[in-house]
Formats: C-alpha cells, sequence, structure tokens
C-alpha cells in the first residue's frame, strides 16, 4: 500500500494580517438589529459584536423587538431577549448561549460556568462541526475540505433530499437512477453508476452512525435536521473502509429537556405535465423529566408524482415515489458530565416505476418497453451512545444495529433469447442487509498545545442476494443466483494534534485495520458452489498542518482510503479476463492544499483548495454480456482539481456560490476489462458551478425570504462496458422560493426548474438496452406550495 506519509508537504504562510477585534462583555459598540424571529436577530448580532452565539435553542423563542444603539454585549443580548421567552447566558470568552426560561419576563443575560458537553457556538454559519471526529472545531478554522449547511436554511429552501445538499456545496454528485436507488460521489470519484457488492465510496452518516455498507443512498427525508456535513478526500484514518471519497453527515436536532413543542407541515406539488405530489410532516419534542429526559420523534408521509409516459404499455406519469418514515431519539441526562442517548429509524421507499426515456429530443418524457420497473427501499435501524467526562478524557461510545431491504426490477427483453424465452424478460434482484457497528472514542489532552483521540471499531455485515431471470409475466424462472457475503471490520485508530506556535499546528494520525470476506454463493444449473474468504491487514495514516492567522487559515494535507476484497459469484471465463473470481482491494492516496478566509467584519466567508487523487486497482459495480452484475478490478485512475466556495453577506442580502474543476480519468485500463486508454472515470462531470441569492426583509411581525439559486453541471461521460457507453451533455438547474414566516406560522412557495428545461441528468437507466439511448430528464416545472405551524 501506498503511504499517505510518504507525500511531501511544504506550507509557506507568511501573512501577518492582525486578528479582528472582539467586542467582549462590557465593550461598548454600535448596534442595530430590526424586529425579526430571534434565530436570525441573533445572527446578525453575533456579525456585529463579533461573539459566538449557540443559536440552537431559538426554535420556541418568540420574536424579539430588535436592539439599536451603542450597548455592551451583555446589555444588547438582553434588550435583544425582551418579549421572546429565552435569555442569553455567556459559556465562555465571547460565547453565548441561547435557552428557554420556564417565565418570560425580561431577564439579563448573566454568567454561568461553561457546561461539561460542548455548545455550539454559532455567527452566522460559525457552528462547531463534528464530521472531523472532534468536538471543538469551528467551521470557520476547519483545516479540511469540509462544508456545513443549516437544518433551518434547508427547510426554508424546501430541501428534503441530498440532490439538494449538492446544489448548495462544490463537488457533490448524486446520481439520478431514482430514489433509493441513487450513488453519492465527491470530487469527481466515481466507481460507476449502480451500487452492488463494492462498498460505497461515501460514508453516510446520521448522527456519528453509518447507514450504508454497499446499498445507495436510502434516500432519508431531511426532516428535523439540524445540519448537514460534507467532509471531502479520502477518510480511511477517521472512518476507516468505504469513506474513500469522503463524508456526509446528517445531524438531527436533539431531544430538548426544557419543555414540550411540535410542528406540523403540510405541503402540495404540481408538476406540468406530470403527476401532482404532496407531504405530510410532523415534530414532537417532549420532556418527561425536565432537565433529565425528553424524546423527539419526526413522522412524514410523502407522494412525489412521476412524469414519464411508456407510449408501449399505455402509462402515464410513471416514477412516482410513496416515502414514509418514523424516527425517535430519547435524551437521558445521566449526571451532570454523562449523557445517554438512544434512537430508532424507519422508512420505507415505493416507486412504481423507473424513470428514464428513450424517445430522444423530440419526445423527452416519453419511452417505449416491454415491463414496469418497479424498486423499494426499506431501511431501519436502532442506536445508542453514552458520553460524558472521565476527567482525564472525555469518552464517547456508541452502537448501532439496522437492516436495508431492496427490491428493483429491469426490464430484459433484449436478452431473452441469452435465457432461452421467446417474449418479455425480466431481471429481478432482491437485497437483503444487515449491519452492526461499534465505536469506542476517547478525546483528551496535554496542556494547551497537545491533544488527542484513540479507539476501538468494530463492525459486521452481511448482504445476501438474489438474482432471477423471468418473463415478468408470473412464469416460472429460468435462471436464479443466490449469494452471501459477510464482512467484519476491526480497527484501532487515533490522533495528535500539537501546537508547535500560537498559529502553526500539525496532526498526525493512523488507522490500524482488518477487514474480512467470507462469501457463499449457488446458481441453478451450476452443480458448483462458490465460497472463499480472503482478509486485509494494513495501516492507512493521515497528516495535516495547519497555520491559522487573523482571518486565514491555511492547510495543507495527505490521507488515504480503502475498500477491502470482495468476490464474483456464478462461473468466470478463467485467464485475465474480468470478471475473475476474486476481486482485488483498492485504494486511493491524496493530498490538498487549501484556505478559509474570513473578511471585512465576517461579511465575506469561503474557502479554496487544490487536490490530487491517486486511485489504484479501481472497484467498480459493471454488468456482463447477458446483463448480470458483476464487480470489476478497471486499473489505475487518478483526479486533480480546484474547488472553491464563498458566501457575502450584507445587510438583508445573501450571495453565494460554488464551483469545482476537476480531471477524472483512467490512466492504467486493466487489460482484463478494458475501458480504453486515458477514459474518463465514469458518472462525474468535469466542472459545475452553483450560485444562489437570497433576500430577507422584516416587516412588522412578518419575515419575509426570497432565494434564487442557478447552477450548470457539465458534460458527462459514463462508460459502462468496452462496448457500451453514454454521454450527457450537461444540464441548468434553477430554482425560486419565496417564504414567509409571521410568529408560530409559515407559508412557502417554491418553484424547481424555472426554465422547463429536460436535460439529460443521468446517461444509464438499464444495462440491457443501449446507454446511447436512454436519457434521465430532469424533473418538469415543478410548484410546490407549504404551510408550517408551530405549537
Amino acid at each position: 500500500m501506498v503511504r499517505a506519509f510518504l507525500c511531501a508537504l511544504v506550507v509557506v504562510c507568511g501573512v501577518t494580517t492582525p486578528s479582528i477585534s472582539m467586542a467582549q462583555g462590557r465593550s461598548a459598540l454600535q448596534v442595530s438589529v430590526s424586529p425579526q424571529p430571534l434565530r436570525s436577530a441573533v445572527l446578525d448580532f453575533g456579525l456585529q459584536a463579533g461573539v459566538s452565539i449557540d443559536a440552537a435553542g431559538t426554535e420556541r423563542c418568540g420574536p424579539t423587538r430588535g436592539v439599536r444603539g451603542r450597548l455592551s454585549v451583555d446589555v444588547a443580548l438582553s434588550r435583544l431577549m425582551l418579549g421572546t421567552h429565552c435569555v442569553a447566558t455567556r459559556v465562555g470568552d465571547g460565547a453565548y448561549r441561547i435557552v428557554r426560561v420556564a417565565a418570560s419576563p425580561p431577564v439579563v443575560a448573566r454568567t454561568i460556568a461553561a457546561p461539561p458537553t460542548p455548545v455550539t457556538p454559532t455567527t452566522l454559519d460559525e457552528v462547531v462541526v463534528t464530521a472531523s471526529r472532534t468536538d471543538n472545531l469551528l467551521l470557520s478554522r476547519a483545516p479540511y475540505g469540509l462544508s456545513s449547511l443549516d437544518g433551518v436554511t434547508l427547510e426554508r429552501a424546501g430541501v428534503s433530499d441530498l440532490d439538494g445538499v449538492a446544489a448548495r456545496v462544490s463537488g457533490l454528485t448524486v446520481t439520478n437512477l431514482g430514489p433509493g436507488r441513487d450513488k453519492l460521489f465527491i470530487r469527481g470519484l466515481a466507481d460507476g453508476p449502480v451500487a452492488g457488492q463494492a462498498q460505497s465510496l461515501i460514508g453516510l452518516y446520521l448522527d456519528d452512525v453509518r447507514l450504508t455498507y454497499d446499498a445507495p443512498d436510502p434516500a432519508l427525508r431531511l426532516a428535523d435536521i439540524e445540519r448537514v456535513e460534507v467532509l471531502r478526500g479520502p477518510q480511511g484514518a477517521l472512518y476507516g473502509a468505504g469513506s474513500m471519497g469522503g463524508v456526509v453527515q446528517m445531524v438531527s436536532r436533539a431531544p430538548d429537556l426544557d419543555g414540550f413543542y411540535g410542528r406540523v407541515t403540510a405541503e402540495g406539488a404540481l408538476t406540468a405535465g406530470g403527476a401532482p405530489g404532496d407531504a405530510v410532516e410532523l415534530m414532537i419534542n417532549a420532556a418527561i423529566l425536565r432537565d433529565r429526559l425528553a424524546v423527539r420523534v419526526v413522522g412524514y408521509d410523502e407522494t412525489v408524482g412521476g412524469y414519464i409516459d411508456d407510449e408501449a404499455l399505455g402509462l402515464s406519469n410513471t416514477g412516482g415515489m410513496h416515502r414514509q418514515g418514523l424516527r425517535a431519539a430519547a435524551l437521558l441526562r445521566l449526571t451532570p458530565g454523562w449523557t445517554l442517548k438512544t434512537g430508532f429509524l424507519a422508512q420505507t421507499i415505493d416507486v412504481d416505476d423507473s424513470q428514464y426515456a428513450n424517445l430522444g429530443a423530440d419526445e423527452p418524457y416519453a419511452r417505449r418497453r416491454s415491463l414496469t420497473e418497479p424498486s423499494r427501499n426499506d431501511f431501519d435501524g436502532v442506536w445508542a451512545s453514552v458520553d460524558g467526562d472521565l476527567g482525564w478524557a472525555r469518552l464517547r461510545a456508541s452502537s448501532s444495529v439496522q437492516s436495508h431491504g431492496l427490491d428493483a426490477r429491469y426490464d430484459a427483453t433484449p436478452a431473452a433469447g441469452l435465457f432461452g424465452l421467446t417474449g418479455t424478460a425480466a431481471l429481478d434482484q432482491a437485497d437483503d442487509l444487515s449491519a452492526a457497528v461499534h465505536e469506542v472514542r476517547l478525546n483528551g489532552d496535554f496542556g494547551a498545545r497537545l491533544k488527542w483521540s484513540a479507539g476501538l471499531f468494530f463492525s459486521e455485515y452481511t448482504h445476501t442476494r438474489t438474482v432471477a431471470i423471468s418473463d415478468g409475466q408470473g412464469g416460472p424462472g429460468v435462471y436464479r443466483q443466490h449469494r452471501r457475503d459477510h464482512v467484519d471490520e476491526a480497527a484501532l485508530f487515533g490522533d495528535a494534534a500539537y501546537a508547535l506556535t500560537d498559529h502553526l499546528k500539525i496532526t498526525a494520525g493512523a488507522r490500524l485495520f482488518r477487514i474480512g470476506v467470507e462469501h457463499r454463493s449457488e446458481t441453478d444449473g451450476d452443480p458448483t458452489q462458490v465460497s472463499g474468504e480472503d482478509a486485509l491487514v494494513d495501516i492507512t495514516p493521515r497528516l495535516v498542518i495547519e497555520y491559522d492567522r487573523g482571518p486565514f487559515v491555511f492547510y495543507a494535507l495527505a490521507t488515504e482510503g480503502y475498500r477491502g476484497p470482495g468476490f464474483n459469484a456464478g462461473a468466470v471465463p478463467g485467464g485475465d479476463q474480468q470478471p475473475g473470481r476474486r476481486v482485488k482491494p483498492d485504494e486511493i492516496v491524496a493530498g490538498e492544499l487549501g484556505a478559509r478566509f474570513t473578511l471585512f467584519e465576517g461579511r465575506l466567508r469561503g474557502r479554496s483548495a487544490v487536490f490530487v487523487a491517486d486511485w489504484r486497482n479501481i472497484q467498480s459495480d459493471r454488468f456482463d454480456a447477458r446483463g448480470l452484475p458483476f464487480t470489476a478490478n478497471l486499473g489505475d485512475g487518478r483526479n486533480r482539481g480546484i474547488e472553491g466556495e464563498v458566501e457575502w453577506r450584507d445587510g438583508p442580502w445573501t450571495l453565494d456560490a460554488h464551483a469545482v474543476v476537476n480531471d477524472p480519468e483512467l490512466t492504467r485500463p486493466d487489460p482484463g476489462f478494458a475501458l480504453g486508454t486515458d477514459t474518463r472515470l465514469p458518472a462525474v462531470a468535469d466542472f459545475s458551478v452553483q450560485g444562489g441569492v437570497v433576500h430577507e426583509v422584516h416587516l412588522a411581525h412578518a419575515t419575509v425570504r426570497s432565494e434564487l439559486r442557478l447552477g450548470y453541471v457539465g458534460p458527462t461521460d459514463i462508460a459502462l462496458s468496452p462496448t457500451s457507453a453514454g454521454a450527457s451533455a450537461g444540464y441548468l438547474t434553477s430554482s425560486l422560493g419565496v417564504g414567509v414566516e409571521i410568529d408560530c406560522w409559515a407559508i412557502r412557495a417554491l418553484v424547481d426548474n424555472l426554465f422547463n428545461r429536460s436535460d439529460d441528468t443521468f446517461t444509464f437507466g438499464n444495462p440491457f438496452y443501449a446507454s446511447g439511448d436512454i436519457s434521465t430528464p430532469q424533473r418538469p416545472l415543478t410548484a410546490r406550495l407549504a404551510l408550517t405551524a408551530r405549537f
């Protein structure tokens, strides 16, 4: 394995910009905050005063009357809290937290001891991020390719899926095969259009709990989410296998130990030329034992109308989705320094048909097929974690158990003759997946300059898959393959961060791991059962150098990611031709140089990075000449690129822009499955750019928020096999939304695909039909209207 420590890192930092002065405690400053919802008011105030404010507790606070004049921070916050039923408490030097109080009389900010659990300081979008596996890292100081989106902002924008997140950060790609069937890619590193036996490139997490192994994105509805974090680049040292491209972490809102309250949202949608949709979402928080025990429950039921017509089958508006989900969490404060959290999640997605077309540009929303292609995605899981202070370190232990069921059908009629059928043919694929994941992590420090973390990780994963061929009309099966794969991973990991000076810090870490694989499979008509075992034992390192100077943070890092070995079922051709019986493990070694900046008193924020990645023995889920799935090693590849994100806030206006340019290529194809020399890595565009403008105005007790977003995703190539390839010419995205909030009521109107474009977003839909004839058009112009009530 190539060692990331062999990557040369040089940081040249000569910036001597003075630190921005911070208004603290009793120092008087000029402030002007207009009447508005308290959350946005404290964000405005934090910007003006230069202090950090935890705004997570403002959800149940009333609107503020505003504050104006030359005042100290404490007095200004006290006046800002008048009539809101909330109070600002100081939790550190220049750091405050907003909490709900039982009585409504005005109270002044008071000084209290810092709580044993970490708080979330917020200045604008200045949050503590946890995807980097630390509990006290501010986003503006993060020496990584890390982005964080606030859950309130996503709610106001009507974002309920990760494809909406992808439109607001650079480098995140969500394929468009269909809800519950999509894959996630980051920074141009893609291993193919479909999910199969190869482990996912992106680690998908909910509250530090890994959701998937080799399954597609379960498409959890982003209901009652505190924030979504996107951590780029290989993260093998932090997260282990399955994080070669990065990590996407969804952080839900924790149960509130103070009071009973809730929120309900009802939404309706109309799609041009398609079927209507609707959604209902409910959240209830209840403090069972005040300041000790609380539960939080979120439920939703959603229908998304289809928009594809099948002329051969006489069907219209196919591809509709029905999604139902329930999530519950409980928080128990065992002692002032120890907490126990438990949770449960269940979601079901039913899709009546796939959403691709094949009749060309003149009929972009039509196709002709012999059979419908329904799919289903069932996900459920439970988890528990304990968090506490040992005195010499902070401990966090977590365990989760989950199951994932997938069912999908492909119309296989073009290959009917290969299986002895004379009419229609269907491939039905059923996957049953189960996982148990356990981790214990310690964080501590030796003095002010040295911080450390260490932990143990263990997981067990079982994937059972059945692939069957029949006529799709209820007749007997003519082909059946059944396989079972069991994967266990154990790891010991740790890192240490040492501050060489007040501005220069170095972090080094590593993960010692073992991945074991057991495979059993059998195929009808083949008397030989396939079995095998394999293992990978190695160390993956990580090195980060950061220079933090005033408004700038410069960093350089080298890191590694990996996936374990595997097996292919059924007959194999032998020799050097793929599929081979064994699938070799693959790895990515990557380097990155980047910078973050906060300028003009916090109004301008952003980051930029250049990166390079070397990918060895690329694993990719593919289809053979008959359309049956297998896993190939494509060879070696490389990606290099540049990305940037910037945000400007000035009064009621917020402008943001995100872009990435990368050059993913297959530099050394495996001769047993050659896709051609210098072939593009599949399923990811060479560049993409997005931008948005938000205007927020406060009128009496109402807040009016408007948002316009535009984006462009460049051309994309998908090489499915040595003889099959497809290409998307690029597409434009657009949306417009207007929302009004008055006390406990909110209404928003949203329009997606403003120009009603039908550009192809994903040139894959079915392995049995030529990719060049397939397009997945954008959803036509869709208007949504949502009403939210808080109680």
